[in-house]
């Protein structure tokens, strides 16, 4: 990109996606943007978006009930000071939408954030279904192919995105923002809050694409917003603190992997294909030495390289000018023929090359393709010219930022392939566990050096003294942040107490299951919360069997158990004894109080919540082992039992131990590592793997025009998916909506509403 018309042209992109209800597998779809995209890219875009829509749909009806209804990300750009000079898109919003069985999706970027009229945009597509179920009628005709079907499916999918651009790019959809505006069931003041979450971020920078992760999860409770049967009945519909972070974490999944499939079209495809040419003539030069050199050597080669090509693009282009005043005339075709043969006739490969790509480029800007002059090219042939010098300078900035980003990748690398050596001979627990931690550690300096190397482009010398001083000092700085997050298991501490029994065969299965102790826990917990599981039950069970915490926990107890049936996990009736264990608290109270269902449902979600907190700490499970083991009738077993928890009572120590002996081995490696001469042969420092390279690396930090832009979900809005049956007990759609902010260092609010007060009609419960 070389002028500010092409960056103010990726403001607005737009992807439309289609699949069809009849014709199994068949998925078309459309992109309009700065980029140029061949029918089988778009094709493999289109399949891509329809199935993460797909997935995460499935998702939000396990855990809300609901499906999309409508989603706008935040481009947050990192670094401001290194892109400066960019004009990015502030908003990327994707927009479902559905008639009969006929489905379809709108990906887009915008150029502001929050404008948009979420209902007008999300009408705009069903009525696009709506179209498509049209054309599905006509398609089903007998007397067309699959081939043909699918051309015409591919047509309509062109003409409606265009469609869809052109209402995006004229605001069709935005918001009135002067006078009466239309009011929508969305708007705040139709809304109550009623869950309110904060959680830290985390950008993995060396993923591709860039990872976000969720941390540090702290949940509020606050104030029902809801009184009487309202808020009983509000109870069935709502979204449990769990659930709504859970869904926050595929909402930061599904940010990443759309932005990273939009991405893809902007990659501009003659600069692209101009890196690959330099690139290529840099490694044909290279090719040629087979001695080891170093860094420094490699740099002032590739400068006297790109010498060499600059003189030999300055040649091709003075051929060109020649050209361009020869006076010749005819079709595209016919000229760019002409000029094939005066390049030929200079027998310089490199020209036939750079002619086809020269040729190609031509092709696609000029749009008289009939009767013109060769001189009409000199404004064509000057872009390009423009073109090449840019892509030079690309390669030319990045080849000392590429060789610092290996540096660093190589020593981690080196470093943690060395404290693995180490361990090998350490027992197979304190291995595995060891080596866990040192690929951890690995993870996360990867991550710093992506952030450090990036925001350094300076073009100096290679220096391996001060490269290897900055690596230190980068592992340094970063171990207590490391460490202060190391965490050990249970099933680590099982693990260390498992090696060191002598005689545990016959207690081999009950060893596997404490190792599965806690995921099972964590995921039982979770399924219990989620709609399909405890709204279900609110629903199923009618509000006055359940008036005390006693008969809500034994009926749920019973629903429970049935649906836990089918599911082959070691620890689901140990989470049942978890409620009966709540019934009994209540059996031996005296006191009789009068509960609300609220009040019911909070204090058995809190005991479950809790009661899991617990069972993850590597201490508390000790009192599970003694109560385990006293329900153990075989008597060789619970021997062998008892022997594990004095092991495992022992072992307790490694808890903060072992990452402490972890931490002194990485100290004293690092401590130890000297500069060293990294010579080889030129043509290797090219690529570390084939999908680490040069042109790679390029590719993902300066070709894709979006790598350092990331998506935070700033509107999150779910529509509920009701049964017939329910549909009678709403005037109106019931819409759950997640307001996040992005806090800056690294946090995120989110705040769940909805309408409920405003739809749900109250009074038909009581006929």
């Amino acid at each position: 990109m070389i002028t500010t018309r092409e960056s103010i042209n990726y403001q607005f992109s737009i992807m439309f996606g289609y699949s069809s209800p009849n014709q199994e597998n068949l998925i078309v779809g459309d992109i309009i943007g700065p980029g140029s995209l061949k029918k089988a890219i778009i094709k493999e875009l289109s399949v891509d978006v329809i199935k993460y829509l797909t997935q995460f749909n499935a998702m939000l009806r396990d855990y809300t009930g609901s499906e999309l209804f409508f989603i706008e990300f935040e481009l947050k750009n990192f670094y401001p000071e290194d892109f400066k000079t960019r004009i990015f898109p502030k908003s990327m919003i994707l927009v479902p939408g559905n008639y009969k069985d006929c489905e379809s999706l709108m990906l887009a970027l915008k150029p502001e954030i929050g404008y948009i009229n979420i209902h007008k945009s999300n009408k705009a597509i069903t009525h696009i279904s709506r179209l498509f179920f049209e054309v599905e009628d006509y398609a089903n005709n007998p007397e067309l192919s699959n081939n043909q079907k699918e051309h015409v499916f591919r047509r309509f999918a062109s003409r409606f995105t265009k469609k869809l651009y052109g209402q995006l790019i004229e605001n069709k959809w935005n918001k009135e923002m002067i006078g009466l505006s239309d009011l929508m069931p969305t708007e705040k003041k139709f809304l109550e809050k009623y869950c309110k979450l904060k959680s830290r971020i985390d950008l993995q920078w060396h993923k591709n694409p860039t990872e976000i992760t969720l941390s540090h999860n702290k949940f509020e409770k606050l104030k029902n917003p809801f009184e009487g049967k309202t808020a009983k009945e509000h109870l069935k519909f709502s979204i449990t603190e769990p659930s709504a972070n859970f869904v926050i974490e595929k909402t930061l999944n599904l940010g990443t992997n759309l932005l990273n499939l939009v991405n893809t079209g902007t990659i501009d495809y003659f600069q692209n294909k101009l890196v690959k040419f330099f690139i290529k003539n840099i490694e044909k030069d290279l090719a040629k030495v087979n001695e080891l050199k170093s860094e420094n050597w490699l740099i002032s080669r590739i400068d006297i390289i790109l010498e060499q090509i600059k003189t030999n693009i300055e040649r091709f282009f003075s051929l060109s000018k020649d050209f361009q005043i020869s006076g010749e005339k005819g079709s595209i075709d016919q000229i760019l023929e002409l000029f094939g043969k005066k390049i030929k006739n200079n027998n310089n490969n490199d020209f036939s090359e750079l002619f086809n790509i020269t040729s190609n480029f031509i092709s696609q800007m000029i749009i008289k393709k009939d009767e013109i002059r060769a001189n009409e090219l000199t404004s064509v042939f000057n872009y390009f010219s423009e073109l090449v010098n840019n892509t030079l300078m690309i390669i030319n900035t990045y080849k000392y930022q590429y060789l610092v980003n290996r540096n660093l990748r190589l020593n981690i690398k080196n470093l943690i392939k060395e404290l693995k050596e180490e361990f090998i001979n350490e027992p197979k627990p304190s291995r595995i566990l060891g080596e866990r931690i040192f690929d951890e550690f690995h993870e996360h300096i990867l991550k710093k050096i992506e952030i450090i190397s990036f925001s350094n482009k300076n073009d100096r010398e290679f220096d391996n003294k001060i490269l290897l001083k900055s690596f230190k000092t980068l592992v340094f700085n970063n171990l207590d942040e490391f460490f202060r997050k190391i965490e050990l298991k249970i099933k680590d501490i099982v693990s260390f107490t498992e090696i060191n029994l002598q005689d545990s065969i016959n207690i081999k299965d009950s060893i596997k299951g404490f190792k599965m102790f806690s995921d099972e826990l964590h995921f039982l917990l979770s399924y219990i919360l989620r709609y399909s599981t405890i709204n279900r039950y609110l629903k199923e069970v009618p509000s006055s069997e359940i008036s005390d915490p006693v008969l809500f926990s034994t009926k749920f107890h019973r629903f429970l158990e049935k649906r836990l049936s089918g599911i082959d996990l070691t620890w689901k009736n140990y989470i049942l004894e978890w409620i009966k264990d709540y019934t009994k608290i209540f059996l031996k109270l005296n006191v009789k109080k009068e509960w609300t269902l609220i009040e019911i449902y909070n204090d058995f979600i809190n005991y479950l919540e809790e009661r899991e907190s617990k069972s993850q700490d590597p201490e508390k499970f000790m009192e599970f082992l003694d109560n385990f083991i006293a329900q153990e009738k075989n008597e060789d077993k619970r021997d062998n039992l008892l022997s594990f928890l004095k092991q495992y009572e022992y072992f307790l120590g490694i808890k903060t131990e072992f990452p402490i002996y972890i931490k002194k081995k990485i100290e004293n490696k690092i401590s130890s590592l000297l500069a060293t001469s990294q010579e080889i042969i030129p043509l290797e420092y090219f690529k570390v793997n084939e999908s680490d390279n040069f042109y790679n690396y390029i590719r993902k930090n300066e070709l894709k025009y979006f790598s350092k832009l990331i998506p935070i979900p700033k509107s999150l809005i779910l529509k509920y998916n009701s049964t017939n049956e329910e549909r009678e007990l709403f005037k109106g759609d019931l819409f759950q909506v997640f307001n996040i902010k992005y806090w800056g260092d690294g946090y995120i609010m989110v705040n769940l509403l909805d309408n409920f007060k405003q739809v749900y009609r109250e009074w038909i419960k009581e006929l």
